[in-house]
């Protein structure tokens, strides 16, 4: 049995989401014959300066969709009644209740809202199928870590970690609560990710997927050591399902426990497939390219090609495609073919027309997915490895160029995914990610938010206008009351 995983990104801009979500997120043309299982949607630059210096929201539910879809009823969205959301946890319930409409309108089925994450400019929203997915789930956690300048997370990344009983997804389930059999897990992991812009940044955004991969860790505490599980209802007895608000950090269980458990640390390659995606910012190179029709490429040949929908000429052109290649980035990941036209930079407003003032065009949207080939045998050498065919069926891969709100196009991909498993329980320390774990990850992030606090504040003082206006107010009233001391004086 496979699963089926839809993932959706798109950069908005700072923007108020005011459009339809369907023929992104559901395409007529995706071939979507089953019910997606998880559906995984990421924003990047969600929120408006100065707002998004304060984001740093985590919500895990397990609340079906069907009752709130049921209070908002099958009317069409209507764009002009929109209130304008400022407020960060304003605007991820808006999204997320758009998302639901559409989830409820494609698919008629109950789907439960698994998280809500948001990061600075970052936002990440899970919804899993109740029919397939959701009782079955056993463990999930978020973690985010920010890029760049004291890591203040306009740039980062924000993480979810899924853990499924397998066996149920293969059928393998006992008959009855006295039939004991070998749990075996699937572990699922989705990370939503803005590296940093500008066209000559590459090596800075190769420095961020590292940074990404060393502090983007998920502190596993459901098993112990020595856990031997023989039963699912035991095993779900025990579990617990974390939310990870900071790296290794504070964590808060949604569902009770009463077992002690060892902390694991695991990174996002621990993991049995991995969705790594969001607007990672590659550009097309320009300079470099001297083979081009016997002549360099410059933004006048590259608007040419562009504009006579020619883009499968200038792949070679992609930043991110060399830098893969060359292994600087993106170690291990996989990624369907760019059939489709750059995701940037568009005139906003426009389906097709390409605003290059000041910025280069690139395929910045994408979505990559990892999947391990490579497992250790069960009973055998730690060191013996088993190869395996590809588990991943990429069934579409596209962007959305009517999405005019931004100067981004949003891009999906759906896969379906058959769990293939040797072993029961992931160990921590697993040689997985081609980085280590950065120790002072915790302490980063601490740095990170507060940064980000003091960047939040000196912007609204000083970068809006009522901001600006309680400025002025403060300095006058402070002016005054020293004049009225230096007279008394």
């Amino acid at each position: 049995m496979s699963l089926k995983i839809l993932v959706g990104t798109y950069n908005v801009n700072k923007q108020e989401i005011d459009q339809d979500l369907s023929s992104w997120l559901f395409p007529t043309n995706s071939s979507i014959t089953d019910k997606p299982d998880i559906i995984v949607v990421g924003f990047q630059e969600f929120s408006p300066f100065p707002s998004a210096f304060f984001s740093n929201s985590s919500y895990l539910s397990n609340a079906s969709l069907s009752s709130n879809i049921a209070q908002l009823g099958n009317t069409s969205f209507l764009p002009g009644g929109l209130n304008k959301h400022n407020g960060n946890e304003e605007r991820l319930e808006h999204c997320s209740s758009l998302i639901e409409r559409v989830i409820f309108a494609n698919t008629k089925e109950s789907y439960t809202t698994l998280v809500k994450s948001s990061l600075v400019g970052l936002a990440l929203f899970v919804y899993v199928r109740d029919k397939s997915v959701t009782k079955w789930i056993l463990n999930v956690e978020i973690a985010k870590c920010g890029v760049g300048p004291f890591w203040i997370g306009n740039k980062g990344g924000v993480g979810v970690r899924i853990v499924i009983n397998a066996n149920a997804i293969g059928g393998q389930v006992p008959e009855s609560e006295d039939e004991t059999y070998s749990t075996r897990e699937l572990v699922l992991c989705f990370v939503c990710a803005h590296l940093a812009p500008h066209s000559h940044n590459t090596y800075q955004r190769n420095q961020d997927f590292k940074s990404i991969c060393e502090r983007l860790v998920f502190t596993n505490t459901m098993y112990s050591e020595n856990t031997n599980r023989d039963s699912t209802q035991e095993q779900r007895e025990d579990c617990e399902i974390m939310m990870t608000n900071m790296e290794g950090g504070d964590s808060a269980p949604l569902l009770p426990s009463h077992n002690s458990k060892h902390q694991h640390y695991f990174t996002i390659y621990d993991s049995d497939f991995l969705f790594f995606f969001g607007d990672l910012n590659y550009r097309i190179e320009l300079e470099e390219q001297e083979n081009f029709n016997n002549n360099t490429l410059n933004i006048s040949s590259l608007l040419d090609v562009l504009r006579a929908r020619q883009h499968q000429r200038i792949r070679a052109c992609d930043q991110l495609a060399r830098e893969i290649i060359d292994g600087r980035v993106l170690h291990g990941f996989e990624e369907g073919e760019l059939n489709f036209m750059p995701t940037y930079k568009y005139y906003i407003g426009s389906v097709n027309e390409f605003d290059v003032r000041r910025r280069t065009p690139g395929w910045c949207d994408r979505i990559f997915y990892y999947w391990r080939k490579k497992d250790e045998l069960q009973g055998g050498d730690p060191g013996s490895t088993t190869e395996r065919s590809s588990p991943v069926l990429l069934i579409s891969y596209m962007s959305h160029p009517s999405y005019t709100l931004s100067d981004h196009k949003p891009v999906s991909a759906l896969f379906a995914i058959t769990p293939q498993h040797k072993r029961t329980v992931i160990k921590s320390g697993t040689p997985n990610s081609p980085f280590k774990i950065d120790e002072h990850r915790n302490l980063k992030f601490t740095i990170g938010e507060a940064s980000s606090r003091i960047v939040g504040c000196l912007w609204w003082l000083f970068g809006t206008e009522r901001g600006v206006k309680t400025t002025l107010m403060i300095g006058c009233v402070g002016f005054f009351v020293l004049w009225i001391v230096k007279k008394l004086t």
